[in-house]
């Protein structure tokens, strides 16, 4: 290993060393040729002179360190430092000479021999940029993370699409360091990347890992200068059940897969014996979750799917790529506000879904913390009037996305969401639905989100607004999460309530500075701006009274609870006393009120 990485370092050194010394020699002979003409014998006289300034720059040169640039990437302070290697050459020269007397190197011969040498390097490295630039639009040099089945693979996909030059494999085996594969040697282990990407120039490391977790691809990140080099990566494994992975299958690294991605596995069993052949409703369907939701219930061959939301747009984006993933399943788009009681009903009761999944709900806790009012009216009252005609209409299950703002909430958004699910807790046994409520923090890239914001704040040069540097929360991608809420509406017996496993808490600031370097702007500036109302600075999954006890998977939590205090026709009942109060502007009075409600 160490002679490998001594031969890449020495090798190419060498050969740059050399290069310049013989052009240091021309550029010195060109200087005597310049001053006496064809006077050779003048010029042997003065010669001895120019090769001692010759070997004294080619020794200063090695102390400036021109030989630790990248020349590949040098920008003009890399240039001024080889201009001063020559002069410390020049000047060193003509001290020693002055007080050595051992040879003669007239002015105008020093001069120039110091000037052609820096026109001559500078000509050789811009030279050797313009031609990389060439070499670049040929084909790309690329590392390979991952000397298994994928890396293989993916090796001979790039040889066949010609889409560039693997130069080596990476890879944490021991076994598999030093040896070679398809004449690609796996050169150093994962955290050696940073070590070998300027020694190979390389353009692009790309990972062929697809059951990587995110602090394996967390690592890769750190090691690359992503300014300069690009990463990209598979989808999760879980995407290629059915068929080897493609070039058109590489995609950029990005936040989800360093804070978000962990392969999730999931009882696809239970999923489709709940979900096949069944009427499928869900509400919110164009919004981050509820599109999510829709995708991956499409799969589960429901009997048919109706898609519902207030926003045209979104549901029409949804459709179509539903429509393009699946044509044997019937799809219905619903344009409707969960709040309109009548229509609502018409909808149930016409087409009779058997599952419904409600993700429709107001999410933006500075927005909500100014309308009390909406948020009741969408996140309490519409899930009231869902429930309602789920036990008359006799739905099998009804899911409903809750938030980790519901635990000691201090939002008016995570007030609406505790109130819904005490709501839908308290719901007599008499009802033949079963209940699933399914409790998670923040996922990655939901539409609006602070990444969102983050991203485009970013792509301005900045700076990042973050309100507090002590401010945490949960992450998770949509994809998991969702798979997860699927998953908890297969365990709904009557009414349960259910937490996912996220994980541990990151600090914000860390997820910022991380989607930043993943962008290429690694040093941008951050400014702190102090927490917006209804903000804490870290989130909670459980209150003290919940007691979590393991379900049949391990990333969810069946929640126990014993102190419902309010029936489901109070809550309702408060709540519209409550909104009533709102539209006389008695905020103060309706928010006690509604405080009243929680245990």
């Amino acid at each position: 290993m160490k002679y490998l990485k001594h031969r890449l370092k020495t090798s190419r050194n060498s050969w740059l060393f050399l290069i310049d010394t013989l052009l240091l020699l021309l550029s010195g002979v060109t200087a005597l040729f310049v001053r006496f003409g064809q006077d050779f014998a003048e010029m042997r006289k003065y010669a001895p002179g120019v090769f001692v300034l010759i070997g004294i720059t080619a020794v200063a040169n090695l102390l400036n360190g021109t030989y630790k640039i990248v020349w590949r990437y040098a920008q003009p302070i890399e240039f001024l430092k080889l201009l001063r290697g020559l002069f410390i050459g020049y000047a060193t020269t003509v001290l020693f000479l002055h007080f050595t007397r051992i040879a003669i190197l007239p002015r105008s011969v020093g001069m120039l021999t110091f000037l052609g040498s820096y026109f001559l390097l500078f000509s050789a490295r811009t030279m050797y940029q313009y031609l990389l630039s060439i070499r670049k639009s040929a084909g790309k040099r690329i590392g390979i993370v991952g000397a298994g089945d994928a890396g293989v693979i993916l090796l001979n996909e790039i040889r066949r699409t010609n889409y560039g030059y693997v130069v080596a494999f990476f890879d944490d085996d021991p076994a598999k360091i030093n040896k070679t594969i398809a004449n690609v040697q796996v050169i150093g282990r994962i955290d050696e990347l940073d070590k070998y990407i300027n020694e190979l120039e390389l353009d692009e490391v790309l990972i062929a890992i697809p059951s990587a977790s995110k602090e394996v691809l967390a690592r890769i990140s750190e090691k690359v200068d992503t300014t300069k080099v690009k990463v990209k990566t598979f989808p999760s494994i879980s995407e290629f059940l059915t068929k080897e992975p493609t070039i058109e299958d590489l995609r950029e690294l990005s936040i989800q897969d360093i804070i978000g991605r962990e392969p999730v596995k999931v009882d696809l069993l239970s999923i489709s014996d709940y979900i096949s052949g069944k009427i499928v409703l869900i509400t919110g369907a164009g919004g981050s979750i509820g599109s999510e939701i829709a995708r991956q219930i499409i799969n589960f061959a429901p009997k048919r799917l109706f898609i519902l939301g207030r926003g045209e747009n979104s549901i029409y984006e949804i459709y179509n790529e539903l429509r393009e993933r699946n044509q044997n399943v019937e799809i219905t788009p619903i344009i409707a506000d969960v709040t309109d009681s009548k229509l609502l009903e018409h909808i149930i009761s016409t087409n009779h879904p058997e599952i419904i999944f409600h993700a429709a709900a107001h999410k933006h806790v500075f927005f909500m913390q100014n309308n009390l009012y909406e948020a009741l009216r969408v996140n309490v009252l519409g899930t009231i009037n869902l429930a309602k005609l789920s036990c008359k209409y006799n739905v099998e299950r009804l899911v409903f996305i809750s938030t980790d703002k519901a635990v000691n909430p201090t939002s008016y958004m995570g007030l609406s969401k505790r109130i819904a699910e005490l709501y839908l807790l308290s719901i007599p046994d008499t009802c033949p639905t079963r209940f699933s409520i399914v409790r998670f923090g923040n996922v990655i890239g939901s539409r609006g989100s602070v990444l969102w914001k983050f991203k485009k704040q970013i792509e301005k040069g900045g700076p990042i607004t973050i309100t507090d540097p002590k401010m945490k929360r949960y992450w998770m991608s949509i994809p998991e999460a969702v798979s997860l809420v699927i998953q908890a509406g297969a365990y709904a017996n009557k009414k349960e309530l259910y937490v996912l496993d996220m994980g541990e808490q990151i600090p914000v600031e860390n997820v910022a500075k991380t989607l930043a370097k993943l962008m290429g702007k690694p040093d941008i500036q951050i400014i702190y701006t102090g927490a917006v109302p209804g903000e804490k600075l870290e989130e909670e999954l459980f209150y003290d009274y919940e007691t979590p006890e393991p379900t049949h998977h391990p990333k969810i939590s069946r929640v126990r609870y014993n102190n419902l205090k309010a029936k489901d026709t109070e809550i309702e009942e408060t709540i519209y006393r409550v909104m009533e109060l709102l539209t006389q502007g008695e905020e103060h009075s309706a928010l006690e009120i509604v405080k009243s409600l929680l245990p």
